[in-house]
């Protein structure tokens, strides 16, 4: 998308590194292809590695993983306690699909919501029944793009209140501001947790869901998140374009079955702690150290 000349000055200012890192596979695969095809680079593709200007520069992947200690310490405050009771409230003993994300368009919020539509539309038989938690951080209010996406998000939930609620039920919850207790008593109480970006270098929320869910919850994942290199077998992938697929896969987590609720989401939280921030940082800087 970029012009040639400004893709041609980015890849040779990140090739002033030594060392680069991704956060999957597949985005240093990528990075590798824009130097081989822009710059004409010596690229090797086996190796990771880049020969342009008289260097080489390695290209290494380090997927990040969940604090799992820090996580649950912070979990574990009376202020995510109090949450819960004030969620649980709300939404009384109706299952739960959770999402937390920034307001960002790459988040892809109002798709998200959509899909809520389609999955009230097609499956009449969870109104009533399922209640949507959908927490979104603010961002960036001083770009225009991002305010008037917000209110995109904004007018959409109001759009599903109208159409569906009912003086008994709330089908969905959204709250734009910041509340990072309420986020963790969330996770705890997913049933379902929907993290479907537009695209992703890594998404942590796709990891720290599962770390703390005392419901064994499901993971709808984006394919376009770069969580998806790890947690793909274990989540439900989704096209996050398609509202409808996102749809079905919701209808199929609301109906798994506990047993393969539980074998699932013990496999997510092992794979999301494998690496955890202070080892992540730690193994690049043993690589750059071994690269001199």
């Amino acid at each position: 998308m970029l012009p040639a000349q400004m893709a041609r000055e980015l890849l040779e200012g990140m090739l002033g590194a030594d060392r680069l890192g991704f956060l999957s596979p597949r985005w240093a695969d990528a990075f590798l292809r824009c130097c081989a095809e822009i710059l004409r680079a010596d690229v090797d593709l086996e190796r990771r590695t880049v020969e342009y200007g008289g260097r080489v520069v390695e290209v290494g992947v380090h997927a990040l993983g969940a604090d799992e200690e820090d996580l649950r310490e912070s979990a574990s405050e009376p202020a995510v306690a109090d949450r819960r009771r004030t969620l649980g409230e709300a939404v009384g003993d109706t299952r739960l699909i959770v999402r937390v994300d920034r307001t960002e368009l790459s988040k892809n919020i109002v798709r998200g919501l959509e899909a809520y539509r389609e999955l009230l539309t097609a499956h009449p038989e969870w109104r009533g029944r399922v209640t949507h938690l959908a927490f979104a951080y603010p961002s960036r209010g001083d770009v225009p793009e991002y305010r008037e996406y917000t209110d995109a998000v904004l007018r959409t939930a109001k759009e599903i209140n109208e159409e569906f609620a009912t003086p008994e039920w709330t089908p969905l919850v959204l709250e734009v501001n910041d509340d990072y207790p309420r986020s963790l008593a969330s996770f705890q109480m997913a049933d379902v947790l929907l993290v479907n970006p537009i695209r992703d270098g890594m998404n942590l929320v796709a990891k720290e869901g599962p770390v703390l869910s005392e419901r064994d919850s499901v993971l709808v994942l984006s394919r376009e998140a770069g969580a998806a290199d790890e947690l793909g077998d274990d989540a439900l992938l989704v096209n996050p374009y398609d509202t409808v697929e996102t749809a079905e896969a919701l209808h199929r987590a609301l109906s798994m079955s506990e047993g393969e609720r539980k074998e699932r989401r013990e496999r997510l939280a092992e794979a999301a702690v494998a690496l955890p921030p202070r080892r992540w940082f730690q193994e690049q800087l043993r690589a750059l150290g071994a690269h001199g």
